[in-house]
């Protein structure tokens, strides 16, 4: 996909969207400049917050209630990672434990670790460990979907 940028010094913003096919990606930055992107119902501090999916680093279950890490806060979800996981898979969403999904554009660096684990170290310094069940789909999922070939 090609990215064109041009400041302009009046006149309105506007964004085009030149595609083949519509899928996934296209609805998704579509819904972002509309504005209607799904955002994520979450309880902080006694208030509801709708959280922007973009702005998560990760999602973890512990003991039956989903909790939403930003980059300085927690918040309890309502949802399953199940259900999260479905409506945020294509935006980067990944899952790499039994517990736990991870937004693949808030990691800073990865490393390799023993037993095929991977640990994430994600951009605010959290580390998360990539269990070796989805250590193998995550380096095929980093590589573009593409089989190793050796």
């Amino acid at each position: 996909m090609k990215l064109t940028l041009t400041q302009i010094n009046e006149g309105e913003e506007e964004v085009r969207i030149r595609y083949r096919r519509m899928n996934e990606t296209v609805e998704a930055i579509a819904s972002i400049v509309r504005g209607t992107e799904p955002k994520i119902a979450a309880l902080w501090e006694g208030q509801t917050i709708f959280l922007p999916p973009e702005k998560i680093y990760y999602l973890e279950n512990v003991d039956g209630v989903t909790y939403a890490y930003l980059e300085d806060r927690v918040a309890k979800v309502p949802e399953s990672l199940r259900a999260l996981e479905m409506r945020f898979g294509s935006r980067g969403f990944f899952r790499c434990s039994k517990s736990m999904i991870l937004n693949l554009y808030k990691i800073g660096y990865l490393k390799s670790e023993p037993e095929s684990r991977i640990r994430a170290t994600m951009e605010n310094g959290e580390q998360v460990i990539i269990s070796r069940k989805y250590a193998k789909e995550l380096r095929r999922t980093l590589k573009g979907g593409v089989e190793d070939e050796t």
